[in-house]
């Protein structure tokens, strides 16, 4: 294996971290910055154990370490290797990180700061700040109706923090319990046709962003398929989200076929509608008794969506920004 690859690792017995946390460390600062890349061949733990004159089972345990977080990767008799994982290209595309530490280091040693004083002042400071910015942020989600189309689930796996959802029908009395919960949120979430609404709701201080749905390509591809004026019937739990349903198929490029929006009370009352259909798209919530009523379950479309990726990069951008802005505040205020 290149000497490249691995002699540039090296450990300081008197930093203030572990010795197991300095060699992971370096590992994923070398595929940061390219010098390791994806496939490449790590060198052995015995390798590395007498390269770094440290013990053999350290080593070892920061290699079980990095596969188990999908950094490396072991084959069996094979080698371990830098892994093609998610987790490995998400380190690459923010390796700005670590140009913005080595800068930090450079001028912090025009001080007179050694290596181990920089890292333990920088764990310092990261430690003050996480805990200036221990309350988290409140945030809110708006959802036109109950249990719509599952936006809050994929919105939360998306931000990965804790979101408040309420419904606008329960924002309507002045003293409900979820018009005070959105008027005390950081930070208010609903979709596009909505927002104006949402809007109007809070007060001036506070900030509504909105996301847009995008209708799932494989759907769509089914869809554009059909022959021209087909009748396509659009099964929810409540009509109005059958009408956003359609209306997002219809912003996609969708207009040579017969929509027809349906609730699931008018379906309940004449099933027979089933069989005019030439085509049925339904919602997740209604999917299986649409199933149990059709004639012909397996041809029932089901509504996907994704989230449009603009859209949530200006959101997660946002959470950010207004998480550092409550953390410096909280800051000053201490």
């Amino acid at each position: 294996m290149p000497n490249k690859i691995f002699f540039p690792l090296f450990v300081d017995t008197q930093a203030p971290i572990t010795i197991n946390a300095q060699i992971a460390e370096q590992i994923k600062l070398l595929i940061a910055v390219g010098e390791l890349q994806p496939g490449d061949t790590l060198p052995t733990v015995t390798q590395l154990a007498k390269h770094l004159k440290v013990n053999h089972n350290t080593v070892a345990a920061v290699y079980n370490y990095l596969i188990e977080s999908d950094y490396l990767v072991a084959q069996r008799g094979k080698g371990t290797f830098v892994a093609d994982t998610k987790v490995v290209q998400n380190i690459i595309i923010h390796k700005e990180f670590y140009n913005l530490l080595g800068q930090a280091f450079n001028a912090a040693a025009l001080t007179g700061l050694s290596p181990s004083e920089f890292g333990a002042a920088a764990y310092a400071r990261a430690a003050l700040l996480h805990h200036q910015s221990s309350a988290p942020l409140k945030l809110v989600f708006i959802e036109y109706l109950q249990n719509s189309t599952g936006v809050y689930e994929a919105i939360q796996s998306e931000i990965k923090l804790p979101l408040v959802s309420l419904c606008s029908e329960d924002l309507k009395t002045q003293q409900s319990k979820a018009l005070k919960e959105l008027l005390t949120a950081d930070l208010v979430i609903t979709t596009a046709q909505h927002q104006w609404d949402i809007t109007r709701l809070t007060t001036p201080e506070q900030e509504v962003i909105a996301v847009k749905l995008k209708p799932d390509l494989q759907l769509l591809a089914h869809i554009s398929s059909l022959p021209r004026n087909a009748l396509m019937l659009l099964i929810c739990e409540e009509e109005a989200t059958c009408e956003e349903m359609k209306q997002m198929l219809q912003q996609s490029g969708i207009s040579h076929i017969n929509f027809k929006p349906l609730s699931l009370n008018y379906l309940q009352q004449s099933p027979q509608i089933l069989e005019q259909a030439d085509a049925i798209c339904a919602s997740r919530i209604v999917e299986d008794y649409v199933r149990k009523k059709s004639s012909q379950p397996s041809e029932i479309m089901i509504f996907n969506f994704s989230l449009d990726e603009t859209n949530m990069s200006v959101l997660k951008a946002r959470l950010a920004a207004i998480q550092l802005a409550k953390s410096t505040i909280s800051g000053k205020n201490k």
